[in-house]
């Protein structure tokens, strides 16, 4: 039998907002209803949503704003170190995604003392602002959470797109015949 905290699950995040007692995992045995932890993690699925919507500031809110926190962003570059560097990137993802919707699948998560994770993949759907066509993304997310004097913090997130698997041999390969 796997741990409870590691079965997948499959959360359309947009609907949370009308399910509030709602935990994305299962509760430990004897527990009376979700973690602080958990209820943490419910508010950064929502805020993602938003985020997807076009409206970062409910994300901002949930972040850390120590000097270690990172964002390795699903749209690429080197990656941002710093709240300096964190905070204009959420804030440039209003010019990338509106009328988002979020579905996730928990993969994997844990917490110990003051430090969680969770794993999880997430199928965004989306418009570009200004575009009436629907884009789709599938994206892989690891998110760190550390609790500090105010409650849990974002610490860090990467994300990078879900493609199929590409390596260097697997691109040498001559195409099949077709015999």
């Amino acid at each position: 039998m796997k741990p409870p905290w590691i079965r997948p699950r499959i959360v359309p995040v947009v609907y949370l907002a009308l399910l509030p007692t709602v935990s994305l995992s299962c509760a430990q045995a004897g527990d009376k209803g979700p973690t602080e932890f958990e209820t943490f993690y419910e508010q950064v699925s929502q805020a993602e949503a938003e985020l997807f919507r076009g409206h970062p500031e409910p994300l901002k809110k949930l972040w850390t704003r120590a000097s270690d926190v990172t964002l390795f962003g699903v749209s690429g570059g080197r990656g941002e170190h710093g709240w300096d560097q964190v905070r204009p990137r959420l804030d440039w993802t209003n010019t990338q995604y509106s009328e988002g919707s979020l579905t996730t699948e928990r993969l994997a998560s844990y917490v110990n003392g003051d430090l969680g994770y969770v794993v999880q993949r997430e199928n965004v759907r989306f418009k570009v602002p200004g575009n009436a066509q629907d884009s789709l993304l599938q994206i892989r997310a690891t998110w760190i959470f550390r609790r500090e004097r105010d409650g849990w913090r974002i610490m860090h997130r990467h994300a990078d797109s879900q493609i199929e698997r590409q390596g260097p041999a697997e691109k040498m390969k001559p195409p099949p015949s077709n015999n």
